[in-house]
């Protein structure tokens, strides 16, 4: 009997802490667009993406200038001129074409850099709130998995935190 009480009192104390849990939403995602830094990163991004750009045009008109060239004069060159004409215009799109995944790769590179010291910001601010608020758990409804939809919306007490 004696037993009996004591499971009866551990099993209340642990529904009272399974109660006292408090949970919370944000849209992280939301969040980091709105950072003010998050324009300075997106403006440092799109210019590097207008050099590239500018490169990526120069050489399209000059693969277009040399095939033009060879598509008037092919017909009057010697077959190893011709196969050297060809083989150059080939070089060029290949490279045209290996640069373009270069200037995709360096893009996202470029924009993990300048969002990772974002990301980690906003992560510490949830943690730190989480902390303050006495939150159990935040959940963050932009990954699309969000298991409870109920709790308090900490967004900005976030934002807050943020200085925003």
């Amino acid at each position: 009997m004696k037993h009996l009480l004591l499971l009866a009192c551990a099993a209340v104390v642990g529904l009272t802490d399974a109660v006292a849990q408090k949970f919370g939403h944000l849209d992280a995602q939301e969040i980091l667009l709105t950072l003010p830094e998050r324009a300075d990163a997106q403006a440092t991004i799109e210019s590097a993406a207008a050099e590239y750009e500018s490169e990526v045009t120069r050489m399209q008109g000059e693969l277009e200038t040399k095939f033009a060239d060879y598509q008037a004069k092919a017909a009057t060159w010697p077959d190893a001129i011709r196969q050297q004409k060809e083989r150059e215009l080939q070089q060029l799109d290949a490279g045209l074409q290996e640069f373009g995944m270069t200037i995709q790769n360096d893009l996202a590179q470029m924009e993990q850099q300048l969002l990772a010291p974002m990301v980690e910001r906003v992560r510490k601010a949830i943690e730190e709130v989480g902390k303050e608020q006495g939150f159990t758990y935040i959940f963050d409804t932009s990954t699309g998995v969000t298991l409870y939809n109920g709790g308090e919306d900490v967004s900005g007490l976030v934002k807050t935190k943020l200085g925003m």
